[in-house]
């Protein structure tokens, strides 16, 4: 091939790949803005539709069998509500909390079945689980899903 077809040709697929090139019209600054906010971050988090627990509390329902789950006869039901504690059988309140290293003691007031009496209990929480020890018994209550979650 001589030169000039050489250079007939790089020319030619030269300005062949220059034709490829494709050019955008600017955009404008609504563009612009409608694309950050699709893009971006709120700059502030939205309001919550209620109060939000914390990942450690108490509140909610559990069951000594997590089969049971939901089953308002089960004896195993126990649900807590701040300082409520509602047993199958019993109504409780908490009166006073002590925290030992990775459990809490706490003084129950409760009533149930005619009679009002107090119980002492170290309550742990777990992921899903919470325990119970009570006169050297310990119960483990497993945290039901929360309906509609």
């Amino acid at each position: 091939m001589n030169r000039i077809t050489m250079f007939t040709a790089i020319g030619a697929v030269a300005f062949a790949l220059a034709g490829c090139t494709v050019e955008e019209d600017p955009i404008t600054k609504a563009e612009a803005d409608v694309l950050a906010d699709e893009t971006m971050a709120p700059a502030a988090p939205e309001a919550a539709s209620g109060a939000v627990a914390p990942a450690n509390s108490l509140n909610g329902s559990y069951n000594l069998r997590s089969s049971e789950c939901g089953q308002a006869a089960s004896e195993g039901a126990l649900t807590v509500e701040g300082t409520r504690f509602s047993f199958y059988e019993a109504q409780c309140n908490a009166v006073s909390t002590t925290i030992k290293g990775d459990a809490a003691e706490t003084q129950l007031s409760c009533g149930g079945e005619g009679q009002a009496f107090t119980r002492l209990v170290l309550l742990r929480l777990s992921p899903g689980t919470m325990q119970m020890e009570e006169n050297g018994v310990n119960l483990r209550y497993y945290r039901c899903p929360t309906p509609g979650a």
